[in-house]
C-alpha cells in the first residue's frame, strides 16, 4: 500500500488546513481511518479529531462521499473492489500552543497528531507528504527528510515518525550550525529581543555537555522551531526536533534562564524519554492513555539536569544556579500536594490531573517535573557519597542510553531504572524509592545537601501570619481564588468563589492585610463574605507562615570528603 499526504492552505485566513491523502495499490476490501487522539510527549486525551468538519472519499471516476464514523475517532472505508482512493478533510488550526495546529495569514505550525488520519493496521508503511504553501510562503522547516531533492516534499519511514515531526511554514528566519558533529537548525517565527549570536553559542556549549553525557548522539539532524509569542511558554520534543514557545521579550538578562533552560530541556529529551523511554510507550497507542510511573524520571530528571546542563555550559552563573535549586526546593516543600500525592501516582495520574488543574491541585496533587528533579538531584548527592565521587547520575544515564543501544525497540520497566541506579551507586535504594517516589514521606532534605557540604538555611520568619488564600478583583470585588490546606482561611472554612466583604468591620480593599496585620498567631479575625449572595460572617484564626524559605549555603569546618564532592558537583577546581 501507498500512501501519500499533500497539505495546502488555499483560505489560510479561516484557519483551515486543507489535506489530502491518496491511497494505492490496496489490497483490502476496506479501510479504517484513524487519528491520534494525543499527542506523545503531552499526556493528555484532546480529541484533534474534533476539529475536523467531515472526511470524504472518491475513488476513480467516481464522485466524492462522505465517510462514516464507526467511533469517536475512526472514520470507516468501503473499497467496493477499488485498488486506489483519495480521502479529503480539512482540519481547524487555531490553538496557539506546541501541541497543536496554528494557522493563518502569516505562516503554519503543523504537528503530526492533529493533522494526519492514518490506516489502521498499515502504520509501519513508509508515507510521504507534500506541502503545497500559500502565495508568497517561502520556508519550511521540519526534520522530514526532503524527497527527490524537492523541499516541499518529504517522506516518513512510519507514523510514529510522521506523527514525531512538526512542520513549520511561512517566511520564518533559519539559522543553521554545526554542535556535536550534529547540523543543526534555529526557525523562529516572531519578533523578539533575542541576541541571535548569543543564543547560538550558548546552545552550542548546552548540545556539547549533553552529548558528553550519553557519549554519542541520536541525530543526523536537529530543528529548534521557535514560536517568540506574547504569552504563551512551553516546549515539546520529538525524535529529531522540538516546538518551543517563549515569550517574546524574555531573552534579556533578567529573564534569560528561562528560554535557554526550556531549550536544554526538549534537548535533554532526545535522549531521555524519546530514546530511554518507558516501556509502556515503546509503541504508542494513539487510541487511549498510555499510563506509566515513570514519568518523574523522564520529565523530572530532564528537569534536574535542564538549569545544572546551563549552569555547566557556562551559561548561568553559580550564584544563580544555587538560587534557581533553592527556589524548587522551596516550591515542592511549599505545597501541601506533596502529603497527598506521590511521584509514581502523579505521573500515573497525569491523563486526569497535571493538565487539567483547578483550585484544589495545590493541595491534592505534586508536579513530577519538579519534586522529580529534586529527587534526581538528591539520587545524583546519593551517588557522589557512596562512591566517593567517583560516579554520579551522569553514569546513570549514560549507561540507560548504552542499554538503548543495544536494544533499541524495548522500552525500560520501572524495576530497570531503579536498578540501574543500584548499579552506579553500590548499594540498595529501595527505602529511597519507596519512601519518596513510591511513598509520601517527606524527604529530610537537610541530610543530603549535608553530604556534599551544602548547609540548608531556612529563612522561614517566626510568628509571620499567613492566612493561606489567593484574591482577585473581578467587577470591583475581591473573591477568594485558591485556599492552602493548613492555613487559617481553609481550616477556618472560607471557600473559593466567596466575595471578601469586610474584615473586623472594615471594609477591604485589595491590600487588606493592613486591617489584620497588627495581630499576632492564633489571634482572631471576623471575616464578612457573600457566598452565592449569602451573606456569612466567618471567624478565622491567624495561623503561622509555616512554608520553608531555604538558601543554599556552603558549609564552614566542611570535610574533605564533602569538599571534594562540592567540587565535583559544582565542577570546580
Amino acid at each position: 500500500m501507498n500512501i501519500k499526504y499533500s497539505i495546502s492552505f488555499p483560505e489560510p485566513h479561516t484557519h483551515y488546513a486543507e489535506v489530502e491523502m491518496h491511497i494505492s495499490d490496496i489490497e483490502v476490501k476496506e479501510l479504517n481511518l484513524k487519528m491520534a487522539v494525543w499527542s506523545p510527549g503531552s499526556y493528555l486525551i484532546r480529541e484533534f479529531q474534533k476539529n475536523i468538519d467531515f472526511v470524504e472519499s472518491r475513488a476513480k471516476n467516481q464522485e466524492s462521499k462522505r465517510l462514516d464514523k464507526i467511533d469517536k475517532n475512526t472514520w470507516n472505508v468501503n473499497l467496493h473492489n477499488e485498488n486506489e482512493i483519495t480521502i479529503h478533510y480539512k482540519t481547524y488550526c487555531f490553538e496557539e500552543s506546541v501541541r497543536t495546529n496554528f494557522v493563518d495569514e502569516a505562516h503554519a505550525l503543523i504537528n503530526g497528531a492533529p493533522t494526519f488520519l492514518f490506516v489502521d493496521g498499515f502504520e509501519n508503511n513508509a508515507v510521504d507528504v507534500e506541502i503545497i504553501p500559500f502565495q508568497n510562503w517561502k520556508n519550511i522547516s521540519t526534520s522530514l527528510q526532503q524527497k527527490d531533492n524537492y523541499k516541499w516534499l518529504r517522506t516518513a519511514a512510519n507514523i510514529n515518525e510522521l506523527i514525531d515531526s512538526p512542520i513549520e511554514i511561512g517566511n520564518h528566519f533559519s539559522y543553521f550550525f554545526e554542535a556535536a558533529n550534529v547540523s543543526h537548525e534555529l526557525a523562529i517565527y516572531g519578533e523578539s529581543n533575542c541576541n541571535i549570536e548569543k543564543l547560538i553559542a550558548d546552545l552550542k556549549a548546552i548540545i556539547e555537555v549533553e552529548t558528553d553525557i550519553f557519549g554519542s548522539h541520536p541525530c543526523k539532524e536537529y530543528v529548534f522551531i521557535i514560536h517568540n509569542t506574547e504569552k504563551s511558554f512551553g516546549g515539546l520534543e520529538h525524535l529529531n526536533s522540538s516546538v518551543n514557545h517563549i515569550i517574546r521579550w524574555s531573552y534579556g538578562e533578567k529573564n534569560y534562564q528561562r528560554p535557554i533552560s526550556l531549550l536544554a530541556h526538549e534537548y535533554f529529551h532526545l535522549w531521555n524519554v524519546k530514546r530511554i523511554r518507558p516501556f509502556e510507550l515503546s509503541s504508542f497507542n494513539y487510541n487511549e492513555e498510555n499510563y506509566t510511573k515513570l514519568l518523574w524520571f523522564f520529565e523530572g530528571v530532564t528537569s534536574y539536569y535542564d538549569d545544572y546542563i546551563c549552569y555547566r555550559a557556562g551559561v548561568t552563573k553559580q550564584d544563580d544556579f544555587l538560587d534557581i535549586v533553592a527556589q524548587n526546593i522551596n516550591t515542592v516543600f511549599n505545597t501541601p500536594g506533596i502529603e497527598t500525592q506521590s511521584l509514581a501516582e502523579a505521573s500515573f495520574d497525569t491523563w486526569l490531573k497535571y493538565y487539567r488543574q483547578n483550585e484544589n491541585s495545590i493541595n491534592s496533587q505534586i508536579s513530577y517535573y519538579t519534586k522529580g528533579s529534586i529527587v534526581a538531584m538528591l539520587l545524583d548527592f546519593i551517588i557522589l557519597d557512596a562512591t566517593d565521587g567517583e560516579r554520579s547520575i551522569d553514569d546513570v544515564m549514560h549507561l540507560l542510553y548504552q542499554k538503548y543501544v543495544a536494544k533499541p525497540e524495548v522500552g525500560f520497566t520501572e524495576k530497570e531504572i531503579q536498578e540501574t541506579f543500584e548499579t552506579i551507586a553500590n548499594q540498595s535504594l529501595q527505602t529511597f524509592f519507596d519512601d519518596f517516589i513510591y511513598g509520601i514521606e517527606r524527604i529530610n532534605i537537610e541530610t543530603y545537601f549535608e553530604k556534599i557540604g551544602i548547609y540548608l538555611k531556612n529563612n522561614t520568619v517566626e510568628n509571620n501570619i499567613y492566612l493561606g488564600l489567593e484574591t482577585q478583583y473581578r467587577e470591583r470585588k475581591l473573591v477568594i481564588t485558591k485556599l492552602e490546606k493548613g492555613f487559617g482561611a481553609y481550616i477556618g472554612g472560607l471557600n473559593v468563589e466567596d466575595e471578601i466583604i469586610a474584615i473586623d468591620n472594615f471594609r477591604v480593599t485589595e491590600d487588606f492585610k493592613k486591617i489584620y496585620e497588627h495581630k499576632t498567631v492564633a489571634e482572631t479575625i471576623d471575616v464578612l463574605v457573600s457566598r452565592k449572595g449569602i451573606l456569612k460572617s466567618i471567624k478565622i484564626e491567624l495561623t503561622n507562615d509555616k512554608k520553608v524559605n531555604y538558601k543554599l549555603e556552603k558549609m564552614e569546618n566542611s570535610s574533605e570528603k564533602q569538599q571534594k564532592l562540592l567540587k565535583k558537583w559544582l565542577l570546580l577546581t
